[in-house]
């Protein structure tokens, strides 16, 4: 099946500069979305662009930290004026803060809370009006199946993506008059640049793989996938749910 929908229409991507963001910008820009594409790494960036366009797509590079107000400002501005509309925030941003829960600082929760939520909320409020405009549009918040888990020194992550779920939750609500979907996708254990030294590591990756039915890590195109699929016509009246991807893990005893 091919996915419709996608075509002309302008994506903004936090957290685009690789992992799983990187693979979202790059599937959304081969269904024929134009792609505008938010991280810090500006190198990163024009790199991932420089791909896109090689391929036929269309991409902007738009450096932004999102843990930034003034910047979530600028970046929403700079997607809606790229080519006249903001039809899909893809919310993929995130950072972690691995520590035991009674050596956590207020200022290490708060990063991560602004970071893993408060931008999510902040850009999806401010694309919002822009949605409503073109007559709808979609958000998809990455969130993850640590978000219903109780997982030692993580916190802050948990707690972060547990909001995100309530979140996409209210405003999936709220929104759908406008024709405005909004949904979670949940990843598990997914290989990148990041997760790569520990799923490579013999006795941790044992154990991982262990924990997850389908005997695998997944690929961060398999989460892109999912994500442009919740962005495409295909799925125009599926709003408010959360969307494990992680090969069983989450439902496993």
């Amino acid at each position: 099946m091919e996915l419709t929908g996608l075509a002309d229409k302008t994506a903004l991507v936090t957290g685009a500069s690789r992992g799983i963001g990187r693979a979202i910008a790059v599937v959304l820009a081969q269904a024929g979305a134009r792609v505008v594409c938010c991280a810090r790494s500006q190198e990163q960036l024009q790199e991932l662009c420089a791909q896109i366009r090689a391929q036929g797509g269309q991409a902007l590079a738009a450096p932004a930290d999102v843990a930034q107000p003034q910047d979530r400002r600028r970046v929403i501005e700079q997607a809606a004026g790229a080519w006249g509309s903001l039809d899909i925030l893809v919310n993929n941003a995130g950072i972690h803060a691995e520590k035991p829960a009674l050596e956590l600082s207020d200022q290490e929760l708060s990063r991560v809370m602004e970071v893993n939520f408060f931008s999510m909320f902040a850009l999806a409020r401010d694309a919002a009006p822009h949605m409503i405009k073109a007559g709808g549009g979609r958000i998809v918040n990455m969130g993850s199946f640590w978000g219903q888990k109780g997982v030692s020194r993580q916190l802050p992550y948990c707690v972060s993506k547990t909001a995100v779920e309530a979140m996409t939750r209210c405003l999936a609500v709220e929104w759908a008059r406008y024709n405005i979907q909004v949904n979670t996708v949940a990843p598990g254990h997914i290989l990148t640049e990041i997760s790569k030294p520990a799923l490579e590591d013999e006795k941790i990756g044992k154990d991982i793989l262990r924990r997850i039915p389908a005997r695998r890590v997944g690929e961060a195109e398999e989460v892109a996938y999912l994500t442009a699929f919740l962005c495409s016509d295909q799925a125009r009246y599926l709003t408010g749910h959360l969307y494990y991807i992680d090969g069983g893990q989450a439902i496993a005893w």
